[in-house]
């Protein structure tokens, strides 16, 4: 009698151990089951995006190249204290001039760059290198421009949309990066230029750096590389986030 109540609590308890495995694998298959499930959802999406981001840049023309008028940061090549901090007043200056329809010469990019920089000291305190948060409070309270946006996590395809839609871009840059032959060497930490246009794999831009800057050309995978907001110490450039700066009449 004893030895037949041992074999029948050995009976449940290998059929308790049973069960529990029988549940165990099932919640792990169910798991793996929807993980799996929700991956490929997940690589569907992506797939599906970058199809639709194809078929709109196949309806984007080959090139484009905005007419925006060009000044260097230094227009009469006095590479000053000021000058040398005056990109982001250029790339500014370029786009309102371009918004506006109007030409510049050395005469007019000089005293607007001197204007720039009197009413940051005025009302900032100081010149210095700006963030493009800072640009878009300029160009809202010096040029009066509204319809500014930033945009955030740009790519080559979103400046390509943009350019297509008529608008330039200012984007600030690691300029080591861009490795221009003209910037004194080893070249700035921090950089601001605007975006005119593109052709197949080139990004045409207007590069206040150097004199010779306008329609300047780099390989679209350069400037990619290269885009980085300011993030307040040149060794921490390349953490600054990619964005672009649009104004639109």
């Amino acid at each position: 009698m004893k030895l037949k109540e041992e074999k029948i609590k050995k009976f449940f308890t290998l059929l308790t151990i049973f069960t529990l495995l029988v549940m165990v694998g099932y919640q792990l298959f169910s798991s793996l089951f929807f993980l799996n499930l929700s991956v490929r959802k997940e690589e569907k999406s992506a797939i599906t995006k970058t199809e639709v981001e194809k078929s709109e840049n196949q309806n984007l023309p080959e090139k484009i190249d905005l007419p925006v008028p060009f000044t260097p940061q230094a227009p009469y090549a006095i590479w000053d204290s000021l000058h040398n901090n005056a990109c982001e007043e250029a790339a500014l200056i370029m786009v309102n001039y371009f918004l506006n329809g109007k030409k510049l010469n050395k005469q007019i990019a000089e005293k607007e760059i001197q204007d720039l920089v009197a009413w940051q000291i005025k009302n900032w305190g100081k010149h210095k290198d700006l963030t493009l948060e800072e640009l878009k409070e300029l160009a809202e309270k010096y040029y009066h421009w509204q319809k500014i946006r930033i945009l955030d996590k740009i790519t080559i395809e979103k400046i390509k949309k943009e350019l297509s839609n008529g608008n330039p871009i200012i984007v600030p840059v690691a300029g080591r990066l861009l490795n221009n032959p003209y910037y004194r060497r080893p070249g700035p930490y921090y950089h601001m230029l605007v975006i005119r246009g593109y052709s197949k794999d080139k990004i045409i831009t207007n590069d206040p750096g150097t004199k010779r800057g306008e329609k300047f050309s780099y390989p679209s995978e350069i400037i990619y590389q290269a885009i980085h907001d300011w993030p307040g110490k040149g060794k921490d450039i390349l953490e600054g986030e990619k964005r672009g700066l649009i104004i639109e009449k």
